[in-house]
């Protein structure tokens, strides 16, 4: 913990992407159903939901299993690529920034946070998502799949961190799954979790340092984790 109690804090605040900052949910749908028409495979927003945080290949590998449909390895990453063309081709159509979130980043910004986006979303479409959807004001960094590897490896984070030109104890992670809590973690940040992201299991179980009910209590989530002092080596 830093030794001043009076020193800003924190410098940096680093944010997973979908299920966290926004609900893009309906486009993953949309472009999974195209990748998988083959198969006959039609998956709402909130199954869609159910398969993210692991990258496209998890997601199409979730979704073929769920569907009791077991194919070769050569199948399934052709598969992924036809998924995340599909994807590429529309990222952002229905996706919509979580009520209260772009509030929270400005109000950050305002007070000199630095503010990063570290996702499994391969960064060119992060990118153009964020942009779509007029975050991009408020980002210093973006770090997506391409570049490192995928979370729960904490190399994102660190890459993030570096970027930012501010150590773990200076920083906060916030995500939405379990995957987040464990890169944040071997990352050493602090971790919220949020409650409304999209998890199977209720937030507060798994493992954070704390949970983030809804985007207008950011400030106080976070000055909670100051006070009980959730800061890793």
């Amino acid at each position: 913990m830093p030794d001043d109690a009076q020193t800003p804090w924190p410098r940096a605040v680093i944010f997973d992407l979908d299920g966290t900052l926004i609900d893009s949910a309906p486009d993953i749908a949309r472009a999974v159903n195209r990748a998988l028409i083959d198969y006959r495979i039609d998956i709402d927003a909130a199954t869609a939901r159910r398969f993210l945080g692991d990258g496209a290949r998890k997601l199409v590998e979730r979704v073929l299993a769920a569907h009791g449909i077991a194919l070769d390895e050569t199948t399934v990453e052709r598969l992924t690529e036809r998924f995340s063309a599909c994807y590429r081709d529309e990222p952002c159509r229905d996706s919509v920034v979580f009520e209260g979130a772009a509030a929270a980043l400005c109000a950050l910004q305002a007070r000199g946070v630095r503010l990063a986006v570290c996702t499994n979303k391969p960064r060119a479409i992060a990118e153009r998502v964020i942009a779509a959807l007029d975050l991009e004001p408020y980002l210093d960094v973006v770090i997506g799949a391409g570049q490192y590897a995928l979370k729960p490896d904490p190399a994102p984070l660190f890459a993030a961190l570096n970027a930012l030109v501010c150590g773990a104890e200076e920083a906060v992670y916030v995500g939405d799954m379990a995957v987040d809590r464990q890169a944040g973690h071997a990352a050493g940040l602090p971790v919220l979790l949020a409650e409304f992201g999209y998890a199977a299991e209720p937030a507060a179980g798994l493992g954070a340092d704390g949970v983030l009910e809804d985007w207008h209590k950011i400030t106080d989530a976070i000055a909670a984790l100051r006070v009980i002092g959730c800061f890793r080596d």
